[in-house]
Order: structure tokens, then C-alpha cells, then sequence
């Protein structure tokens, strides 16, 4: 039992209830993922996959279950949006522990006007630090419109691509174990270094425009 992967474990911990309500766990699972950070816990991208396992054993339906992940991922992020776009700003104003990120909320909007799209498109993959992603972009104002212009095409590989992974290794659980973590924090990686070299980058011309600034009002001074 040791040996056992994760995955492993929860699918017989989890087949009884899988085979009696597999859509409605699927439904639930996905749709709370984004909307209430349960994906903090319990990461969507397991809960369909394993959907693919059983339809792989043939007690659910392959098309279903990626038409279900679906619409609850995409109803999941629109809450998630909507949650952080009506209450995010006052969240930020009455908790004393993230207070500090008030005078972040216009960077926020700025980076949304500008990168907003690609965010939430890759953010779908990232692990479960991309829980925060929807709800991020409710409070940096992104438009709707534009939000799901990124984030529906997204979610549509991404259910079909989880839902056939599991599918198709099905009798390999160990290894969709890997995969998933693997590529999970590999994209949460990649958002770490795009965003730590925006950074970094946004220092230096900072400090590079203080240095000119410095040497022109020397050089007026003389």
C-alpha cells in the first residue's frame, strides 16, 4: 500500500462514490476549484482525470465528462472573477495580513491591461497557485469579455487534454501522478521566472532613470 501513488490511493479510496455520482463530483470539484480556491486542496486537473480513468474502465462516459469539467471550470473561473471584481478591493482593505498589497491593486490593473490575456490562458495550467488567477483579474478590472476570450479556448484544452490523458493511462495511475505534478509546477515555475525577471527588469530601468536624472541635474547645476 506504500507504493502506492496518489492517485493510486484516491481512486479506490474514491471509485464507490465515483460510480454512484462521478458527473456531480466532477461538477462540484471543478466548479468550486477556481471560484473558492478549493483547488488548494484537492487540484481540479486530478478530479477530471480520474473521470478519465473510470470512463476508461467504462463506468463514465468520456464526452461527458469533458463537457461537464468544461462548464463547471469555466462557470468556476467566471465566479472566481466576479468574486474578486465586486469584493477583491475591500478584501484587500479590511485584512490586516494582505493590507499591504492595497497600493499593489493599480499595478495589478495595469499588468491585467497589458498581459491579462496570456495570464489567465496559462494560468489554467498552473498548479494550484493559479487558483488566485480569475480571482485576480476580477480585481484588476480586466474586462469580462476579455477575460473569457483567454480563459474559455483554454479550458477547453485543458478539459479535453486531462480528461483523454487519463483516459488513455488509465491502467498507468503512477504515472499520470508524475505528469500532473510535473507539469503543474513546471508552469508555476515559468510564471515564477516571467514575473521575477519583470521585476528585476522594472528595478533596474528604475534605477537607471534616477541615474540619468541624477547626472541632469549635476549637470545643470554646473
Amino acid at each position: 500500500m506504500l507504493a502506492f501513488s496518489l492517485v493510486e490511493k484516491i481512486v479506490n479510496w474514491v471509485e464507490p462514490a465515483f460510480v454512484a455520482a462521478g458527473y456531480l463530483i466532477i461538477a462540484g470539484a471543478v466548479l468550486m476549484e477556481r471560484s473558492i480556491f478549493i483547488g488548494l486542496i484537492v487540484p481540479g486537473d486530478l478530479i477530471l482525470a480520474l473521470g478519465g480513468v473510470y470512463a476508461s474502465q467504462h463506468k463514465m462516459n468520456l464526452v461527458v465528462v469533458i463537457v461537464i469539467g468544461t462548464v463547471a471550470a469555466i462557470c468556476g473561473e467566471s465566479i472566481g472573477y466576479g468574486l474578486g471584481r465586486r469584493y477583491g478591493a475591500r478584501l484587500i482593505k479590511r485584512i490586516p495580513l494582505i493590507r499591504r498589497l492595497e497600493g499593489q491593486v493599480e499595478t495589478s490593473r495595469d499588468y491585467f491591461r497589458r498581459h491579462g490575456g496570456k495570464t489567465v490562458a496559462l494560468g489554467r495550467y498552473a498548479t494550484a497557485a493559479g487558483a488566485f488567477i480569475p480571482f485576480t483579474a476580477g480585481v484588476a478590472r480586466m474586462p469580462y469579455r476579455r477575460f473569457l476570450l483567454f480563459d474559455v479556448p483554454a479550458i477547453v484544452i485543458w478539459a479535453t487534454g486531462i480528461s483523454i490523458f487519463g483516459y488513455a493511462f488509465g491502467q498507468h495511475l503512477d504515472f499520470i501522478d508524475k505528469v500532473l505534478s510535473r507539469f503543474g509546477y513546471g508552469v508555476l515555475g515559468l510564471f515564477v521566472l516571467v514575473f521575477g525577471a519583470r521585476f528585476v527588469w522594472k528595478r533596474i530601468k528604475e534605477r537607471r532613470s534616477r541615474s540619468r536624472e541624477r547626472r541632469a541635474n549635476s549637470a545643470v547645476g554646473r
